[in-house]
């Protein structure tokens, strides 16, 4: 998928064709303002005020407390991007907005629109960056009361994509202990313990990640089979033949690359012989013009936040041959277009 100035109509459509629609003004001001309405949107409850029907403006205001001549205009433009719809004075949930941002939704993404707002503090620190090159550090920019934020936000992502995760990922007939290395809220390793049921899982996390993040698990009601571990993937000691599964999601492009590598060599020693690493990631083209506008956008956004950036599959693969690991197959998942897992398995023990 790809933001971009689309045309309404025919005469748009002539002078976007002719070189002549001001591209960056919907680039930039109209993004902008479309981002932020949803974001707001969804972080009032107006989606939720609209579930059970159709209501004016001031009803929906009415039920939100808020002001509303304020309520109308960003209504409007909710129905101008096709989240809501205005028949008869009366405003209702279009199918998007019923299917991603309902809370009770089986595909919400409700939590991580709320995570768009800390994430939008970081960008707002790009010109620094580009100037510097000195990063932000995410893990330091959240705050006590953010972490459940963040948490519930990831794990809103993990839900998107967990059962093709869980279906495709070759995981070991005879794995019975799994490391999920970042998967603080749990969904992950939850998700593979419930289609292996002789599996069972330790979840490596930050402290502060797995304060938030424990009543979270706890709702998966999997007590005893998924437990967390606080430490520090970037330095912690993983075991010698201790896992047959190790899975790692959206953690590598927290990492430089040398860091990124001496965590392949400890996943390979604590890996049981035919164990599987799995890494789950954006990853980043070749070329700038190798793939669609994701992994150019992510790659910046992880190097603003943690001075690293995404990863390119040939990099992660060396990653993996130098630690003694067999590359496997790269799966490129479908639920959840430019995020793609590699496997690779440990043959047998290294002399």
């Amino acid at each position: 998928m790809k933001i971009a100035a689309v045309p309404e109509t025919l005469l748009e459509r002539l002078i976007t064709l002719a070189g002549l629609a001001p591209t960056p003004i919907v680039d930039t001001f109209h993004a902008m303002i479309v981002a932020r309405a949803v974001m707001v949107a969804t972080k009032l409850g107006v989606f939720e005020a609209l579930a059970d029907g159709p209501c004016t403006a001031p009803e929906v205001a009415c039920q939100l407390g808020v002001d509303g001549r304020a309520t109308e205009k960003l209504l409007n433009v909710l129905v101008a991007t096709r989240y809501l719809r205005f028949r008869g004075g009366r405003y209702a949930l279009t199918r998007l907005a019923r299917r991603w941002l309902l809370r009770q939704s089986p595909w919400s993404v409700h939590d991580n629109m709320l995570l768009r707002f800390m994430e939008w503090q970081a960008v707002e620190t790009l010109e620094d960056f580009v100037r510097t090159g000195k990063s932000l550090d995410v893990h330091d920019m959240i705050r006590d009361d953010q972490w459940e934020v963040y948490q519930r936000g990831m794990r809103a992502l993990a839900r998107l994509s967990a059962d093709e995760v869980v279906r495709r990922v070759p995981v070991p007939a005879n794995a019975r202990a799994m490391l999920d290395v970042g998967g603080g809220h749990g969904h992950y390793a939850v998700a593979f313990c419930r289609r292996y049921p002789q599996l069972q899982a330790t979840i490596l996390d930050l402290p502060a990640a797995i304060e938030a993040a424990a009543p979270i698990l706890a709702e998966d009601a999997m007590k005893g089979r998924v437990t967390h571990r606080s430490g520090d993937a970037s330095t912690d000691d993983l075991g010698e033949n201790a896992w047959e599964f190790i899975f790692m999601s959206h953690v590598v492009h927290h990492f430089d690359e040398a860091t990124n590598a001496a965590f392949v060599r400890r996943a390979e020693r604590a890996l049981r012989p035919g164990g599987v690493l799995a890494v789950l990631d954006v990853l980043r083209p070749e070329s700038p013009t190798g793939t669609g506008q994701t992994g150019a956008l992510l790659d910046l956004y992880f190097a603003i936040t943690s001075n690293a950036g995404t990863w390119s599959d040939k990099e992660i693969t060396q990653w993996q041959i130098e630690a003694g690991l067999q590359p496997g197959k790269h799966i490129s998942l479908r639920s959840a277009p430019g995020i793609t897992v590699m496997t690779a398995t440990k043959l047998s023990n290294r002399v």
